[in-house]
């Protein structure tokens, strides 16, 4: 007999850390997702700009901007009315339709609401678009008087904003740093490689110093060859070009100390006082590697403008 309640004993114990773990798994690496937390936001402040509504619904946009103001909250982003990030669009679709029938009277309805947004970098100029055209749609029952079929469109209205605006809100947190990929070097930034080889090879100033200690053995191992004319520079600009991406993608590279030798501009001292995480720290990190490098790495802005066309 004791065998047995031991037997079911362990049975309940291994039941019990499968369905722990089972939790775990579906709350971290569910839906293809990790959990998204402030630290790790693309930026942190946003503006929402102009919302147009091209519907005959009224005030539909003034219901949708304060729907976005509170999930953008809830996802920990501040709205800012001067924020260098700006959201804008325009609701094109809603309706309100009929599906099912009894007595000759509507039972069912749905809500269907479309729209298209774009996220504006005011600093650049670069727009990229965001949730074109996907309907957003909820249901709902009554067969009631027509006050309350109109209270209960609301309520399914508020539901398909709300919907809409976790769509965007999601689209902005998870897919943002691809969009701006630009932040990021390229082969074709990089001016004059062999300076730059020589600075990380034989490091004489704390920036060159700490980049050295940031690359990977292999790619030291491979500044080494190329000193020794072992190795390309067709070989090994790709692969710094990797590496340094990797640093800009890091947390931030600045120190007081370590810059103190190079002449920051106002716009790289003011982001140093903000502190900033995400795309504006990728920003931060590009910046900072240019101002050490003026003569090997070209300056961002020209690649952004590159990129708008």
């Amino acid at each position: 007999m004791r065998d047995n309640k031991y037997i079911v004993h362990q049975a309940s114990q291994k039941f019990f850390s499968c369905l722990l773990l089972t939790v775990y798994c579906l709350l971290f690496f569910g839906c293809g997702y990790t959990i998204q937390t402030k630290a790790n936001l693309p930026f942190d402040t946003i503006a929402v700009g102009k919302l147009e509504n091209k519907t005959f619904e009224p005030k539909l946009q003034d219901r949708f901007s304060r729907s976005l103001s509170e999930t953008f909250a809830e996802y920990g982003f501040r709205v800012n009315s001067s924020a260098r990030y700006r959201l804008e669009g325009e609701i094109t679709k809603f309706e309100l339709e009929p599906l099912v029938e009894q007595n000759l009277v509507a039972a069912q309805y749905k809500v269907v609401i479309k729209a298209n947004f774009r996220l504006i970098d005011t600093a650049s100029g670069r727009s990229v678009p965001l949730v074109a055209d996907s309907p957003f749609i909820t249901y709902f029952r009554s067969t009631e008087r027509l006050e309350n079929v109109l209270a209960q469109k609301e309520l399914s209205t508020v539901s398909a904003l709300k919907n809409l605006s976790q769509e965007v809100v999601r689209v902005i947190s998870y897919n943002t740093p691809k969009n701006f990929a630009y932040l990021l070097l390229t082969a074709s930034d990089i001016k004059d490689l062999e300076s730059l080889i020589v600075k990380l090879y034989e490091p004489e100033d704390p920036v060159s110093l700490y980049l050295r200690g940031q690359l990977s053995p292999s790619t030291r191992q491979m500044l080494h060859e190329y000193a020794e004319s072992k190795v390309s520079q067709d070989k090994i600009k790709p692969v710094l070009v990797d590496e340094l991406n990797t640093v800009i993608q890091g947390i931030s590279i600045f120190d007081e100390k370590r810059f103190a030798h190079i002449a920051l501009t106002e716009e790289t001292k003011n982001l140093i006082k903000q502190n900033p995480g995400g795309l504006e720290r990728m920003r931060l990190n590009r910046l900072l590697m240019e101002e050490a490098y003026p003569d090997e790495i070209a300056k961002l802005h020209k690649t952004a403008e590159k990129e708008k066309q």
